[in-house]
């Protein structure tokens, strides 16, 4: 039997001292940048690893805004702590409401791409399609998307990796920026 959470798509809003909490709205860290127009180059969804699936395979009741995406993803798999998105050159465009608002963690991001590019090279690859990082409070999952974005999820070391994927897969098109 799979472990999965309760879905929960609403933003969060936990209790803090009997009061809700409503966290403040996002600062313009978490402004995304305009998305380019919609053109007909754009039949297909870029999935990880450059793939391409076209967007009528996709789920037709997937959020598309990567906020909302992120809570699902918290939200539906077992171990998941948070998750960040960020372009890859250091801003952040969304996050999950469990991961904390700090303006220096898409500049970690992209720090932690650029230096796990350089290990794909020198191991004489030519694509990063996932970056594990272990340590002692879990793991930090890293996957490139569409060339210009990079998702963060915090998990336990218990987590499925193989849900996490499966779920970024099903939802890349909201997480790459791709217009539906």
């Amino acid at each position: 039997m799979e472990k999965v959470k309760a879905p929960v798509l609403a933003r969060c809003s936990p209790m803090i001292g009997g009061q809700p909490h409503v966290p403040p709205p996002p600062g313009p860290m978490w402004t995304p940048p305009p998305l380019a127009p919609p053109s007909a180059a754009a039949a297909s969804t870029p999935l990880l690893g450059g793939l391409t699936a076209p967007r009528s395979e996709l789920e037709p009741d997937v959020p598309t805004d990567p906020a909302a995406v992120l809570d699902r993803l918290v939200a539906t798999i077992v171990d998941v702590r948070s998750a960040l998105l960020a372009s890859i050159d250091g801003f952040g465009l969304a996050r999950s409401c469990s991961m904390n608002d700090e303006p220096a963690h898409p500049a970690m991001l992209a720090a932690a791409m650029g230096l796990a590019h350089q290990l794909v090279a020198m191991g004489g690859g030519d694509r990063l399609r996932q970056l594990v990082v272990e340590h002692d409070a879990g793991l930090l999952l890293l996957w490139p998307l569409a060339d210009q974005r990079v998702l963060a999820v915090l998990a336990s070391h218990t987590v499925d990796q193989g849900q996490i994927r499966s779920f970024v897969g099903a939802h890349v098109a909201a997480l790459a920026g791709a217009t539906p």
